[in-house]
């Protein structure tokens, strides 16, 4: 027999690595939860607290990576409003869809696209602690003066918020986020961008 998955699942991931997950049997009380999050302020604050009959989980959310609420349900207002979808990936999807070590097989920077025309990218986040996030992110191209707003978006230290392959949603702390990289890049750099080729290809 099957056996039925808890209304949600709370997961964190630490900037040391250690990860903690907390389930919700309740559907009553799994909505409740969701309901009382605030994205933008998520990891603003200065601790999370949950609790159940036996005892009391303190986090401090400067040391939160990020959380995980996977639940069955099919839509998320979470992701930013100019993206179609952003959606997590393993690390071996991510390798099929981006080949790092075969050069020629890759999307050169470089490509004309069209405005408004539906554009796929793939981010790899490296976060502290070593924590990697891998991305497939589908939104519409924009004007070259406003193709800088990912880039602005990731380091304004606020919250990502990204959908779950499994169902539900994650929101990144990106207080925490050491780099990232896209693929393919876009064709319009910052003035100061230094131009070099990544070693592993």
């Amino acid at each position: 027999m099957k056996s039925r998955r808890p209304a949600i699942d709370i997961r964190f991931q630490f900037v040391d690595g250690f990860t903690e997950t907390f389930i919700q049997a309740r559907a009553d009380e799994a909505n409740a939860i969701l309901h009382r999050i605030d994205s933008a302020t998520l990891f603003h604050q200065s601790r999370i607290v949950l609790a159940d009959d036996y005892s009391k989980s303190v986090f401090v959310c400067s040391q939160i990576n990020r959380v995980d609420f996977a639940f069955d349900d099919s839509g998320f207002s979470g992701i930013p409003s100019d993206c179609a979808d952003l959606v997590e990936l393993t690390e071996a999807e991510f390798n099929q869809r981006v080949p790092v070590n075969e050069p020629a097989r890759l999307q050169r920077r470089d490509q004309r696209r069209e405005v408004g025309d539906l554009m796929v990218s793939f981010l790899h986040l490296q976060m502290r602690g070593g924590g990697h996030v891998y991305l497939m992110d589908e939104s519409v191209v924009k004007l070259p003066a406003e193709s800088q707003s990912y880039m602005q978006r990731l380091l304004s230290k606020g919250v990502l918020g990204i959908r779950l392959a499994e169902g539900g949603q994650g929101f990144l702390n990106l207080e925490n986020l050491i780099g990232y990289t896209v693929y393919p890049g876009v064709r319009e750099v910052p003035v100061d961008t230094w131009v070099a080729q990544s070693k592993r290809t």
